[in-house]
């Protein structure tokens, strides 16, 4: 079992690319995005321009990703 933080964090997400075993290219692509709005979500700094919040559907998204690969 993961210890994933209670719904999206850029922690989480990182963690996520990990256990998948993806890049983060890879990732956006199965998410249908751009790669920099991956990497827009990976900021931790939640303040910084850079940052974007994962919207809950593309979370969904990786959690069944996750759970299709046996790893959650």
């Amino acid at each position: 079992m993961l210890n994933f933080e209670v719904g999206y964090t850029p922690t989480s997400l990182r963690l996520a690319i990990e256990k998948l075993g993806v890049t983060q290219a890879a990732l956006a692509r199965l998410l249908g995005v751009s790669e920099r709005t991956l990497r827009q979500w990976l900021v931790e700094d939640l303040e910084a321009i850079g940052h974007r919040d994962m919207p809950l559907k593309q979370w969904r998204k990786v959690l069944a990703l996750l759970a299709t690969t046996n790893v959650v």
